[in-house]
């Protein structure tokens, strides 16, 4: 434990110092550097939050940890874990873990400053873009959105929503300044595929329409990425219905797979399962994005998801009020073109976890990586109407 203190002490200086060289670099605000450092120190304490939740509660993280999450593979070396999911967490793991001996807290901290890198990213891109206000109240109001706790909890410890916010994190980097920083995109998309495939394939399908619509990119150039793509794009989606076990690809063998996936879930017997194989298209994403809601309180998690999900009506209240507002008007609120692909990005893997999960807890893990987003629109939309 005492190394762990130690070690963790190293990378809150480590976190703190990198904040310092890119707010100089990128020229923040006084309120925006103020911003980052206070956001880097939240996240870093959560991962000591998380750390006690997972041993008081058990978790899939202490077993990635400890590398017995998933023993099928038989692995007794380094390289015999190396694979997709589960196997890349525990590939990662083994070093600091097996070899070096370091503890579960300083699993969860390193984990934190992983994640960070990814919220960095999209927290300084988001400024890059913010409209100018004279008013410090609104600067400090929507920056608070990065510190809604969903973002954070499940990103801060050892897990996939650490390594899946890392790769978004750098997709966006990509993505905000083509073809520059196309290498940040690419590797952001193999990092997601990596940990979880849907999730690598959907970001790479909206990270590829908005490289198609992207200026000073000759059409040779577009043509030629867009044949790479769907080469890399077919191979992504025929590893994903094998691990699926689709004996054939239909619309029918995608329901049996639902069905089934349900069934799976439905077997652990958890309090948070809802009826989602019941339910029509708007009531299960409305489950997906909104809940637990007042209706759904169990714990005090549920008040804390239950508050942060009241937020995000709010601000799907203040989106549909700007689009209303800025069509009578005629004036439209412009959203940066990067900030709207991680929307539509939300959106996708909304629907795509509507059919494969059916426990508000898993999915209140699952979109967290993605919400902040939709937060960020929402807001766009509320204030600058």
């Amino acid at each position: 434990m005492f190394i762990d203190i130690i070690l963790s002490s190293w990378i809150l200086i480590f976190g703190t110092w990198t904040n310092v060289r890119f707010s100089k670099k990128i020229g923040l605000s006084k309120i925006q550097d103020v911003g980052l450092q206070l956001l880097w120190v939240y996240h870093f304490l959560i991962s000591f939050v998380f750390h006690y939740y997972l041993q008081k509660n058990g978790g899939d993280a202490i077993r990635y940890w400890n590398l017995t999450a998933d023993l099928s593979q038989e692995a007794s070396t380094w390289s015999e874990y190396w694979g997709r999911g589960t196997f890349f967490l525990q590939w990662l793991n083994f070093v600091p873990s097996k070899v070096l001996g370091l503890g579960f807290l300083f699993g969860n901290v390193f984990y934190g400053l992983v994640s960070f890198l990814g919220i960095r990213e999209i927290y300084l891109v988001a400024v890059r873009y913010w409209p100018v206000s004279s008013s410090k109240w609104i600067e400090m109001g929507w920056l608070a959105l990065f510190f809604l706790p969903n973002l954070h909890f499940w990103s801060s410890g050892v897990g996939k929503e650490a390594l899946l916010i890392l790769g978004m994190g750098l997709a966006v980097k990509g993505l905000a300044d083509l073809p520059r920083h196309w290498v940040f995109l690419v590797l952001g998309v193999v990092i997601s595929f990596w940990v979880r495939p849907i999730a690598g394939l959907v970001l790479g399908l909206v990270a590829w329409i908005c490289f198609l619509f992207q200026k000073g990119i000759s059409f040779r150039v577009k043509s030629l990425v867009s044949v790479l793509v769907l080469i890399i794009g077919f191979f992504a989606l025929n590893r994903i219905f094998i691990s699926m076990h689709l004996e054939e690809y239909s619309l029918e063998a995608l329901r049996q797979f639902n069905a089934g996936q349900m069934e799976f879930l439905s077997g652990f017997g958890a309090g948070s399962e809802v009826p989602m194989e019941g339910y029509g298209w708007a009531q299960k994403l409305w489950t997906l994005f909104f809940r637990p809601f007042w209706q759904d309180l169990r714990d005090f998690w549920d008040v804390a998801a239950a508050v942060e999900n009241t937020i995000a009506v709010l601000l799907l209240v203040g989106l549909v009020g700007g689009l209303v507002f800025g069509w009578v008007k005629k004036r439209p609120v412009v959203v940066p073109k990067v900030i709207l692909c991680g929307l539509a990005v939300a959106v996708l893997m909304g629907v795509v976890f509507s059919m494969t999960l059916n426990n508000l807890g898993i999915m209140v893990r699952m979109k967290s990586t993605y919400m902040v987003f939709f937060y960020l629109v929402g807001c766009r939309y509320t204030i600058f109407k």
